[in-house]
């Protein structure tokens, strides 16, 4: 876990920054995080093998839940003390790549490039089964974290990834729109506003 605080207001980093044009750099996850463990486990209750059940890559499935979630604040960290706060920056969790529409403004967060894809959701969409769409509403999908920049700042913000041992990579931009929504164009996939809903 990470627990953080900040000394002035100001260095929070807000949504209010978000506007057309930044691009959207995702930093890619170590694989389901903390989500969507219900499922999981109820597919381990239905398989012979239970979480001894071996994946593709010679992995037990119960071993691959189990990966470590990767920590992004020390990134952030890094960025916010190398050159300037992003515009924002978002975790990918339990609502999926919804979350990436989390601002108040009506934008438009249009992917074109997707994360490697990790073969423990292969796995889960499989043996749920769960529909495509239904899996990028609540898992990560290989995304962990999505930072909001100006275009100029992706290289230098993949870069100090890279040296964290983290994987990133200009996965859109953001556009004007009539309401929020998330367009994930390999996938044909659209998340309107109202699916948001974050409590």
């Amino acid at each position: 876990s990470a627990t953080g605080y900040a000394v002035r207001e100001e260095n929070l980093i807000n949504p209010i920054r978000v506007k057309p044009g930044d691009a959207i750099v995702i930093v890619e996850s170590s694989g389901s995080h903390a989500n969507g463990l219900t499922l999981a486990r109820e597919i381990a209750s239905k398989l012979p093998q239970g979480y001894m059940t071996v994946l593709p890559s010679g992995r037990t499935y119960g071993d691959v839940l189990l990966d470590p979630t990767h920590l992004y604040s020390p990134l952030i960290g890094d960025i916010v003390r190398s050159f300037d706060f992003p515009s924002y920056a978002v975790n990918i969790t339990g609502h999926g790549w919804r979350k990436l529409m989390r601002a108040t403004q009506p934008l438009a967060y249009v992917i074109d490039t997707l994360p490697s894809e990790l073969e423990i959701f292969k796995f889960i969409q499989e043996h749920g089964p769960v529909a495509e769409r239904e899996m990028y509403a609540n898992y990560n999908m290989g995304a962990g974290f999505a930072i909001y920049c100006h275009p100029d700042d992706v290289k230098p913000i993949i870069e100090l990834a890279t040296k964290r041992g983290l994987t990133a990579f200009r996965a859109g931009t953001i556009f004007e729109s009539d309401k929020k929504r998330v367009v994930i164009e390999p996938k044909g996939i659209i998340f309107e506003a109202d699916e948001l809903a974050v409590r």
